[in-house]
């Protein structure tokens, strides 16, 4: 008889501890306060400057719509937005160049980088003077992950695949055994997200080995890479009768086809958001979408 009982009691015993854990981590996100974390170091350098001859202004701030493309040129950047609705794929492309990394920046929920601390990606646009901004890697949820952002480390250990951008304008994605975070400091990161996956192989080409568990229709954000100074975001649109979202495959693939040497995916499903000067340009699957921990965004003014 005991010898019956006892897978009975072994499964009794993992399920109790599931939901210990599950009770734990509701506690921790949604009822304990946000808990500081120490930063532990900057990067050394500076950033790199970027020539793209006749990208940029001379000084004043030119600004257009037409029909559903935003255009957007100052001293420093040049930002199109685009609306794409096609093989029943909806989402928005802000395709942009910059002329240093100052103005391609990261912020948390509250100011300051704390673990269960979550707010709009609309308020921390406004907080922080965003031109256009852009749901993060969710790194305030997790007590481990690699954070570094704005050139400071904050937290060292990685759990997903991770995503760099250095200081000389390069960024490159890795798997989860192929990055160290002493080399990525030692040259120069300037940004590190831990979520994923990556979308591209080196040689630029569409990844197709994803988890299953995560490679279907999603609502999603991709960061894409296309030389030093030369970026994209696209908020694809999911869960919608109009545009279920995109699998990781598909995600890949249009990440490939829009010239990309490198991308990767960011925090997706509720977080999906995209503000452009104040106001959502994408259709998250949740009103308003869901209150994150960071933001990627382009900053108004240099110095702002």
């Amino acid at each position: 008889m005991k010898e019956k009982l006892r897978p009975f009691l072994l499964v009794l015993a993992d399920l109790a501890l599931l939901g210990a854990s599950l009770v734990v981590f509701a506690l921790f996100h949604h009822v304990l306060p946000g808990t500081a974390v120490e930063r532990q170091e900057t990067t050394p350098g500076e950033t790199a400057v970027f020539s793209f001859p006749g990208r940029f202004t001379d000084g004043g701030v030119e600004e257009r719509w037409d029909g559903d493309i935003y255009h957007y040129r100052d001293a420093g950047l040049d930002l199109t937005v685009t609306f794409y609705e096609k093989d029943g794929a909806s989402y928005t492309l802000a395709d942009f160049y910059l002329k240093d990394l100052s103005r391609f920046r990261t912020a948390f929920a509250g100011g300051e980088f704390v673990t269960g601390v979550s707010d709009s990606v609309l308020h921390m646009a406004s907080e922080n003077g965003a031109l256009l901004a852009a749901s993060g890697d969710y790194c305030g949820v997790r007590k481990s992950g690699v954070v570094i952002r704005d050139g400071r480390v904050y937290r060292r250990d990685k759990t997903h695949e991770v995503c760099v951008l250095y200081r000389d304008g390069v960024m490159e994605t890795y798997r989860f055994a192929d990055f160290h975070v002493d080399d990525a400091v030692a040259r120069g990161a300037w940004q590190a997200w831990d979520f994923g996956p990556c979308l591209l192989l080196p040689d630029g080409s569409a990844r197709t080995d994803f988890h299953p568990g995560i490679a279907g229709p999603n609502p999603r954000m991709l960061l894409g890479y296309f030389e030093p100074g030369h970026y994209c975001l696209a908020a694809v649109n999911g869960r919608q009768s109009a545009s279920p979202g995109l699998t990781l495959p598909e995600c890949a693939a249009l990440m490939e086809g829009l010239g990309c040497r490198a991308a990767y995916n960011l925090d997706g499903g509720h977080s999906a958001v995209m503000t452009l000067s104040g106001q959502i340009v994408n259709k998250p699957s949740k009103a308003g979408g869901r209150d994150i921990s960071d933001i990627l965004y382009l900053a108004k003014e240099a110095g702002a």
